[in-house]
């Protein structure tokens, strides 16, 4: 939230930070519904942020697929794997990927709602901006 302050210094605005714990996709969909008709207000802009897969022994995660080579080759194609869900826009196809690997996603949850915000929002399906994608 700093950060966000920090750049949208100057114009009015009022920041509403949502905390999203655990859900069932069940409970993002519902989640959805009540944050859709927001996403359809121009006025409106909803950030989500992830870190992605927490590897290592520490978070009980080490998935490793070694036909893409070292660790953390594999780290990254699980991730662009998870992220190309995302960009697809479809909550079911993200929770698909997250059913399969396993992936302890940082923000899985938040993504789910704002997945499902997209679906529920007056027709206007919410982009989803892959250009930070990279490492």
């Amino acid at each position: 939230m700093p950060f966000i302050v920090h750049t949208m210094r100057g114009p009015s605005y009022k920041l509403v930070p949502i905390m999203v714990g655990a859900l069932t996709t069940e409970g993002e969909e519902q989640y959805g519904k009540i944050l859709g008709p927001y996403l359809d207000d121009p006025t409106n802009l909803f950030v989500v942020s992830s870190d992605f897969c927490h590897w290592g022994s520490r978070f009980n995660y080490t998935y490793y697929n070694r036909d893409q080579g070292q660790i953390w080759e594999s780290i990254k194609w699980l991730d662009y794997l998870g992220m190309d869900a995302i960009e697809g826009g479809n909550p079911a196809d993200f929770a698909t990927y997250l059913e399969t690997y396993r992936n302890t996603i940082c923000g899985r949850h938040p993504i789910g709602v704002f997945l499902n915000v997209g679906l529920w929002g007056g027709g206007s399906r919410g982009a989803v901006d892959g250009a930070t994608k990279g490492f």
